[in-house]
């Protein structure tokens, strides 16, 4: 028996068919939950108005959220997590009562996936993801060493540190000392047509690579992109963000469930 109708959405500015939509509504349909799951396109200008309209439709529940969004809309919510809180940025909103609370389940999925300890770590790409996991790994990892290879490094003062180097260059002498290498860049993503066809790591790059290092790529679409055949030419490990991706919807979909269960039915 499906008991009440609800309201739900992902929200980010573009939209490509975001994958939340499909795995909620199966989810949703499963717990015979009567639902309407959208991808809603918001520019930041107007976060202040959708967050308005969320906190007053009685009937509007929760939100994933993309990027652009993560790092304006935690500033905007409450959050009650300490991986939320050190990553400074949310992917999913909750109505509770009065309040809005924020979580980040895209961390959660990344600390699945990847829970080993390593000493030496280069994240290539500082956006929202990027920065969120680098923010994230720095306060819970206190023996790692962080390479970070940003265009923005000039900018990064703030947070600089010693236990940080932040340069817009690759340097080799890096790639044969990190233990995990974390691609947050979007090359290879089929975001872009242009993207497509680029790596992150070229082929010169890739050879300097130890054996033992993993290379963890938060691309996923397309599934085979040109930096995880260049890893397999050279035997490196490689995993995409797939899995990640399915285990924070998974994470964020049980939050929503609990939510609903204790506030609604």
């Amino acid at each position: 028996m499906i008991l009440k109708k609800f309201n739900f959405s992902i929200i980010g500015y573009p939209l490509n068919k975001p994958r939340s939509v499909s795995l909620w509504r199966n989810f949703f349909k499963k717990k015979k939950i009567n639902h309407k799951m959208t991808a809603i396109e918001i520019k930041p200008k107007k976060i202040n108005l959708f967050l308005k309209n969320f906190k007053k439709d009685s009937s509007f529940i929760a939100s994933a959220v993309t990027m652009p969004l993560k790092e304006k809309i935690f500033k905007k919510v409450n959050t009650i997590d300490k991986i939320s809180k050190y990553a400074e940025s949310v992917n999913l909103i909750i109505k509770q009562k009065n309040s809005i609370i924020g979580y980040n389940t895209d961390i959660y999925g990344f600390l699945k996936r990847v829970p080993k300890d390593y000493r030496n770590i280069m994240i290539m790409g500082f956006g929202g993801t990027g920065k969120a996991i680098y923010k994230v790994l720095f306060n819970l990892k206190k023996k790692t060493f962080f390479y970070i290879i940003t265009s923005k490094y000039r900018s990064l003062k703030k947070i600089s540190n010693n236990r940080s180097i932040f340069s817009n260059k690759i340097d080799n002498k890096i790639l044969e000392k990190v233990d995990l290498i974390i691609n947050c860049t979007p090359l290879g993503s089929n975001l872009k047509k242009e993207w497509i066809k680029k790596s992150p790591l070229n082929t010169a790059q890739l050879k300097m690579v130890k054996k033992k290092c993993l290379i963890f790529d938060l691309v996923y679409k397309p599934d085979r992109t040109l930096l995880s055949k260049l890893a397999k030419k050279f035997k490196l490990n490689y995993e995409n963000g797939l899995q990640m991706n399915t285990l924070q919807a998974k994470k964020a979909l049980d939050i929503v469930n609990e939510n609903l269960k204790r506030n609604y039915f």
